[in-house]
This record gives C-alpha cells, structure tokens and sequence, in this order.
C-alpha cells in the first residue's frame, strides 16, 4: 500500500512574495473555479500554471476557498488573515456526482490521515482510482443516483470538529454535528453521526444500506 496522503505537506508549492499556493493534483476534479474566477494565477497554458504573484494576496485568498475540493490551499505571508475554518459543516450532494464536504474535519483510512481540513469531495459512485476522493470517474461509468425526496428535519448543531471514516470495504462514517443538503438543496440530514454510501449501490443513497456486502465492494 502507497504512503497515506496527509494533506498540504503533500501537494505542490507555488511560492510567491506574499502568498503561497499549495496545490493537490491527487484531489482536483477540474471544477475550474480557479481558472474562470483568477486567470491571472491560475492559467492552464502557461509553466508553471500557477503564478502565486499574478493577483494580490486579497484576490487570491478570496477565490481559494471555492475550490470544492480543496485541492488548492493558501498562506499569507504579508501578516494577512489565514485561511478561516468554517463555522458550520455541511456535505451537499452533487447529482450523479460526489459528496461535498465543508467544515472543520479530520479524515482517517488505510490510505489517508488528514488532522485538518476544510473542503473535500469524496467519492459516492466506487469507482474512483483514488479513494476516498472523487477522480470524476462517475462520469466515465455514467453514475445515476436516485435522490431522497425532500423531508423536514430538525435543526441541529452544525459547527465543531468532526471526523470522517472510510472503512474498508465498507462506508464512510461520519461523527459530529452535520447537516447534509440534496441535490435540490433541501435538507435530509441533520445529527452528530450517519454513515453513507460510497460503494454507488445502496438504494437509500446517500445512506447506507450495506450493499457493500452484496457486491462485495472493495477499497482500502
């Protein structure tokens, strides 16, 4: 087994005079927020593709965190504020797509140890090449997903730290306040602990229902 991915200390830097870029190939799904939103950083025709001094440190540190996947991150270097930690977590559910996560989070598997982070989007469809992260292989095998229809759920807390789980074989636990939003934008989730789908084959997606077993899903 490869060495777990920890997060930044692995990616790419792009240093500049007052703000670094560190940049995750491993976990971009090509959302293209960077490059529509910052062209003058973020430019995929030019070598390096990444000016960290092509727009002001403002610019830069306002656009990064819309990168859905958190495969970009930033630091100040001109006494400029850091990267902030969101105050509410929430995975939002794209259609046929991945789950994507934002908050104050650690995530734990075979193939991953990340303390802290606070964008990700993780696989639902099994077919990913990098699990737990979504590699848009859900297009390549034509992902459908039949959603939940909208339900009303009790508010709950939101903020605080909370912890992903991928299980082997199995699916990703998640224990902390959380509220979770459908394809539709409504809410079907709101707790401390649930666990859901990343095989592609439960029929109460995105929960689990322990397909994994009938198909005999593997992931480290």
């Amino acid at each position: 087994m490869a060495d777990k991915y920890t997060g930044v200390a692995d990616d790419r830097r792009y240093t500049g005079e007052d703000v670094d870029i560190t940049y995750s190939l491993k976990r971009c799904i090509h959302a293209k927020a960077c490059i529509n939103r910052l062209s003058e950083v973020f430019d995929t025709k030019k070598r390096p593709w990444i000016n960290a001094d092509g727009a002001a440190a403002d610019g830069v540190a306002e656009m990064i965190p819309l990168c859905p996947s958190g495969a970009l991150h930033y630091e100040r270097k001109d006494g400029g504020a850091a990267e902030a930690t969101p105050t509410e977590n929430t995975i939002v559910i794209w259609k046929n797509g991945p789950l994507q996560v934002t908050g104050d989070m650690s995530i734990q598997g075979a193939t991953v140890a990340m303390d802290s982070e606070t964008r990700v989007t993780l696989c639902r469809c099994g077919s990913s090449q990098n699990k737990p992260f979504c590699d848009n292989s859900h297009h390549d095998i034509n992902f459908e997903a039949e959603e939940m229809e909208p339900k009303t759920v009790e508010e709950a807390p939101s903020g605080g730290k909370f912890i992903i789980t991928t299980h082997p074989d199995g699916p990703l636990e998640f224990d902390g306040n959380l509220t979770i939003a459908g394809v539709e934008g409504n809410t079907i989730f709101a707790g401390t602990s649930t666990f859901l789908c990343r095989c592609g084959s439960s029929q109460n997606k995105p929960f689990c229902d322990g397909s994994h077993h009938k198909i005999e899903f593997k992931a480290e």
